[in-house]
C-alpha cells in the first residue's frame, strides 16, 4: 500500500457513501416496482427524484475534485468512479421509464429476476465503494467485487436466453420491441454495476 506523510482529503468517501446510499434506495424501489407492478406513477416519481439527487451528489464530488489539492486516490479514478456510479442510476431510471411508459401489462418472470439481480448488485457496489475508505485491496472487498461479476454473468445468461426466445418465438411486433427494449436497459444497468467494479479494481491495482 502507498503511504504519504501528507494528509489526504477524506470528504470524498462521505460523498461516495451518499451516492451509493441513493443508488441502493433506488434499486430497492425499482425491484418493488417490477415485482409488485402497482402504484407505477408514484414509484416512477420516486426513482426519478432519486436519480436527480444522485446527479446532484455526483456533481458535488466533481466540484470537490476541482477544489481539492490532495485526494485519497488518483483524481482520474475519483472522476471515473463518480461518473460510473451515476451511470448505474441513469440506466436504472431508463429501465423503469420503459416499464411504466410502454403500457406493459405485467413484467415477465425474467424481468423480475433481473430487477432483483440489479438490487443485489447495487448492494455489493455500496459495500465495495465503502471499503475504499480503509479496506482497499482487502479480501472482503475482493468478495464484493467477485459477487458483482457473478451477478453480471447471471444477468448475461438471462438476457441471452430471453433474446433468443424472442427471435425464435416472436410475439406481436410492438410487444417484441417493448420487451427487447426493457431487457436491454435491465442488462445495461447490471453492466453499469460491473463497470463500477472495474474502476474499483483499477484503484486497487494502483494502491498495491
Amino acid at each position: 500500500m502507498r503511504f504519504s506523510l501528507i494528509p489526504r482529503e477524506q470528504k470524498f468517501f462521505d460523498q461516495f457513501d451518499e451516492v451509493t446510499k441513493i443508488i441502493v434506495t433506488a434499486a430497492q424501489t425499482f425491484a418493488e416496482l417490477v415485482d409488485h407492478f402497482d402504484h407505477l406513477e408514484r414509484r416512477m416519481n420516486e426513482i426519478r427524484e432519486l436519480e436527480h439527487k444522485c446527479d446532484i451528489a455526483v456533481g458535488g464530488i466533481l466540484t470537490s475534485l476541482g477544489r481539492t489539492f490532495i485526494t485519497p486516490f488518483d483524481r482520474e479514478d475519483i472522476h471515473t468512479l463518480a461518473t460510473s456510479l451515476d451511470d448505474v442510476l441513469d440506466n436504472l431510471e431508463e429501465a423503469a421509464f420503459r416499464l411504466t411508459a410502454f403500457g406493459i401489462e405485467k413484467p415477465t418472470p425474467e424481468a423480475v429476476k433481473m430487477a432483483f439481480i440489479i438490487q443485489q448488485s447495487c448492494n455489493h457496489v455500496q459495500r465495495a465503494v465503502s471499503m475504499c475508505r480503509k479496506h482497499i485491496g482487502s479480501e472482503k472487498m475482493a468478495i464484493e467485487l467477485r459477487e458483482i461479476s457473478r451477478l453480471e454473468n447471471m444477468a448475461d445468461e438471462i438476457y441471452r436466453n430471453v433474446e433468443a426466445d424472442l427471435f425464435a418465438n416472436p410475439p406481436e411486433i410492438m410487444t417484441f420491441i417493448k420487451q427487447r427494449e426493457v431487457y436491454a436497459w435491465l442488462e445495461n444497468t447490471v453492466d453499469a454495476c460491473r463497470d463500477v467494479a472495474h474502476v474499483i479494481n483499477e484503484i486497487v491495482v494502483k494502491a498495491s
